[in-house]
């Protein structure tokens, strides 16, 4: 008697390799998947540093893009092999990217907030 809920066990050889061909292929969608979401998230996020570029402040601007243009310019990938230190690179330069544009950003405000300000 097989107890519910649990998966029957595959008894003949010709079973098992179908189950592991369908569990591969399974992560094989899932593989692609992961990576197509995390292509989106990144390339949105791409498109965020370049939408609030206008943002910053000319002052800040120039420290700002100086440093990741140094960062784009030393980034050694080679997109031909698919190697998953190239996506940690990716990753890597992004993040540093959306953060010091958006304190590059909030810092302008900071200031042109404090400057605002009246004196009594």
């Amino acid at each position: 008697m097989v107890k519910p809920g649990k998966p029957k066990k595959p008894t003949k050889n010709g079973e098992l390799q179908d189950e592991l061909t369908r569990e591969l292929r399974h992560l094989r969608v899932i593989g692609r998947e992961v990576s197509e979401n995390f292509i989106l998230r990144r390339e949105g996020e791409i498109e965020a540093v370049i939408a609030n570029l206008c943002g910053v402040p000319p002052g800040k601007m120039r420290a700002v893009a100086n440093d990741l243009l140094r960062g784009l310019h030393n980034l050694k990938l080679k997109p031909e092999k698919g190697r998953l230190k190239d996506l940690k690179e990716l990753d890597q330069l992004i993040g540093a990217m959306v953060e010091r544009i958006m304190t590059a950003q909030d810092s302008g405000r900071m200031t042109r907030k404090k400057s605002a300000v009246k004196k009594p």
